[in-house]
């Protein structure tokens, strides 16, 4: 700029007039060009404005949150190596399964409400002390409910369970947990099982023309002992001789000497109960074949015979033992949960996907430790979704207040408040001679007021 107006100021000292009046015109229109090119460059390299409060950065477009995952820890209590490991460890698979199933968002809306299911497990091998401090534990992991197990360890908790206000879903059945606020489970009690089993012995025996006899064979253990004063009370009103009574343990490994006795007091035409899970079963229905007991039948508990039962007895005991053993229950067999997976039901699909994962084949307490952590399930769900926090509290007023629960393998399930019975509703299967089970009848009893039950089947309210 300071050399075109010095070039300017020589022009005007040097050159004539004329000349002058010809080139200034052509330098005025070169300085206005410069100095308009001169601040354009200036103004390019003044630094860019940044954003103010008033005018923020823009933001890319918001997406929707999924919603906290909230973990709800649940005790897992298993009998994985002790007096009823037989039946414990394939209902340890079903809790596992059920749990898994519920975490991906199947069975119920608890992965939609942002709730996962946690298991704590303790394996306490059938002993009550262990029982105790294994609930020590879960108390300190700070558990919601408990997945349970045994009769003797569950009545043992039971005080404590109720103070301590912790929902606790047992594999014991007694119909004296019914009264507890925090105690529950998902099957016909013991004592309205057996009592149906009562029922179903005099229908046998009368079918063929004969008096109905019954001769009881049982562990010398709370679950064993518990069920005992209902099939008395119902044997009563049936008219069902009590012929005989015997100790087997769930430890036997030969039941000869207490079914000779049954023998000699009852004779051959006679029903024997048997009060023990599969394994003592096994033993009692090979000692039965033994003394060539042929025309008597066996009837089980819920625990006392299951898929496993061809196999512990042997190929030529199920053809000889076929179409006289039968058991008491309310959930379906595994035979007919594949059944009904192949057919399309949705809830026998997800089990019979758990069972082929597992890799061995799993007898039907698989099932029953499904059931139990579903309608466990069900009552976290229905408290989460009445705007209540997954409190032991709130999860018993859920149970007593949702819905019946209605499954495709299983009895419904209705809690009350004051009756914890999820039904009375009994099946009666028997074993073919195949191994294969068949559903024979419905027995369901009477559902009345729970003291005056209690009366009827002889349990102690206390």
């Amino acid at each position: 700029m300071i050399s075109v107006f010095l070039s300017m100021a020589i022009l005007k000292n040097n050159t004539t007039p004329n000349l002058m009046a010809k080139t200034l015109p052509i330098l005025v229109a070169v300085v206005v060009v410069v100095a308009l090119g001169m601040l354009a460059y200036f103004m390019t390299q003044q630094p860019s404005p940044q954003p103010t409060a008033t005018s923020p950065p823009a933001q890319p477009p918001a997406t929707a949150q999924a919603p906290v995952t909230k973990e709800v820890k649940i005790g897992c209590l298993f009998d994985l190596t002790g007096a009823t490991a037989d039946v414990g460890v394939p209902w340890s698979y079903g809790v596992r399964a059920a749990v898994e199933a519920i975490n991906r968002g199947e069975l119920t809306e608890l992965q939609k409400l942002g709730v996962k299911l946690v298991c704590v497990e303790r394996d306490y091998g059938y002993k009550i002390p262990e029982a105790q401090a294994a609930y020590a534990y879960f108390k300190s992991q700070g558990v919601v409910a408990i997945s349970g197990w045994g009769t003797g360890d569950t009545l043992a908790l039971a005080p404590e369970i109720n103070k301590d206000g912790i929902p606790y879903f047992s594999a014991s059945y007694t119909l004296t947990l019914t009264k507890n606020p925090y105690n529950f489970f998902t099957m016909a009690s013991y004592h309205e099982a057996a009592a149906a089993a009562v029922v179903f012995v005099k229908q046998y025996f009368e079918g063929k023309g004969l008096k109905p006899k019954l001769a009881l064979a049982y562990p010398n253990v709370p679950y064993g002992l518990e069920p005992l004063p209902a099939i008395r009370e119902e044997a009563k009103r049936q008219g069902v001789e009590i012929c005989a009574e015997e100790i087997v343990e769930q430890t036997a490994v030969s039941a000869d000497e207490q079914l000779t006795r049954i023998r000699d007091k009852c004779g051959d035409d006679v029903a024997i109960w048997v009060g023990g899970t599969a394994a003592p079963g096994a033993v009692i229905v090979k000692s039965a074949y033994k003394l060539q007991l042929a025309k008597a039948i066996i009837i089980t508990n819920i625990w006392g015979s299951n898929e496993n039962t061809p196999r512990l007895v042997g190929d030529e005991i199920t053809k000889w033992i076929g179409g006289r053993l039968f058991r008491v229950t309310s959930a379906l067999m595994i035979d007919e949960v594949r059944k009904l997976a192949q057919q399309g039901d949705k809830e026998a699909k997800l089990m019979a996907d758990a069972m082929a994962k597992i890799g061995t084949a799993v007898p039907e307490p698989f099932i029953r430790g499904w059931h139990s952590v579903h309608m466990l399930a069900k009552g976290i769900e229905y408290a989460v979704k009445n705007g209540k926090e997954p409190t032991g509290e709130n999860i018993k007023w859920a149970l007593e207040n949702m819905p019946e629960v209605r499954t495709s393998y299983a009895a419904p399930v209705k809690f009350l408040p004051g009756d914890h019975r999820p039904t009375t509703v009994n099946w009666v299967y028997v074993m073919n001679p195949d191994g294969t089970w068949s559903k024979v009848t419905e027995i369901a009893l009477p559902r009345g007021n729970l003291k005056d039950d209690f009366a009827r089947y002889g349990a102690k309210w206390e």
